[in-house]
């Protein structure tokens, strides 16, 4: 709902996927919180700064857990911060960086996950663009990758994928690192749905990732009425198990120039 948004962090604490579907979707969560970033611009406008809650739904059913973002600007740079908090797990993802013109440079970024019984899982990519290399760090690995071009960590190039969707691309395709791995991320809009939310209805772009299995599917939905404000997202990992976040509650501020 990569909202991988939906989003990657695997889990190891239940063991019967048809018993509790809840282990395959928090699988995902790294995607569905970058998948909850995206695009919170207006035309010619950028974010100051998102306080949003997202509800979340794990096979039509309404969970306990939320999604909070917290995204915060000063001048060109962004710090972002998305966090899960469930019973089966609480997690979160915290990214920095630059943006000039919809051109989006990564700084660093670190996604946690913490389990009952089990150690907390981190993972960070730090960019120098000096000597242009992307560091990957895990308890058992650490990876070093060349910025001889482009490369975004799993939440900052929502952010241009935003501007792209305002521009009125279809096809959006992003090269990242995903869990120590070099990945191209592909994307379409495949046409608009009305989603009724906790600030209305709206009518949305729905953007669907790209994927070679076609038993999974990831779909976001923006609403450009709401300046291209991710409104809801949906994974769904098998026929057994679907995730869906919708917006419940936000408090936002933009800015004049689109930087």
């Amino acid at each position: 709902m990569s909202l991988r948004l939906l989003f990657p962090i695997r889990s190891h604490f239940l063991k019967l996927r048809a018993r509790c579907p809840g282990k395959s979707v928090f699988k995902k969560y790294g995607l569905l919180c970058v998948g909850l970033l995206c695009f919170h611009s207006v035309h010619a406008q950028n974010i100051d700064y998102v306080d949003a809650v997202f509800s979340v739904e794990l096979n039509n059913k309404l969970t306990q857990g939320e999604n909070r973002l917290k995204i915060r600007r000063d001048h060109n740079r962004y710090a972002i911060q998305f966090e899960l908090d469930h019973w089966l797990s609480s997690a979160s993802q915290k990214a920095t960086f630059e943006m000039d013109q919809c051109k989006v440079r990564p700084l660093s970024y670190i996604a946690t996950t913490k389990r009952p019984l089990k150690e907390e899982i981190t993972q960070t990519l730090t960019f120098d663009w000096e000597r242009k290399k992307v560091e990957y760090s895990s308890k058992d690995e650490q990876k070093s990758f060349d910025l001889d071009t482009v490369l975004y960590d799993p939440v900052s190039f929502f952010f241009e994928a935003r501007c792209e969707l305002m521009a009125g691309k279809k096809q959006l395709s992003y090269p990242l690192i995903h869990k120590g791995n070099k990945k191209t991320h592909n994307y379409k809009v495949i046409g608009t749905q009305v989603v009724e939310t906790g600030q209305g209805e709206f009518e949305a772009l729905v953007v669907e990732r790209e994927r070679k299995n076609k038993n999974r599917q990831t779909r976001f939905y923006v609403a450009p009425s709401l300046g291209y404000l991710l409104v809801k997202i949906e994974h769904q990992e098998s026929r057994l198990l679907k995730m869906v976040a919708t917006l419940k509650d936000m408090s936002y501020q933009l800015v004049d120039n689109l930087k």
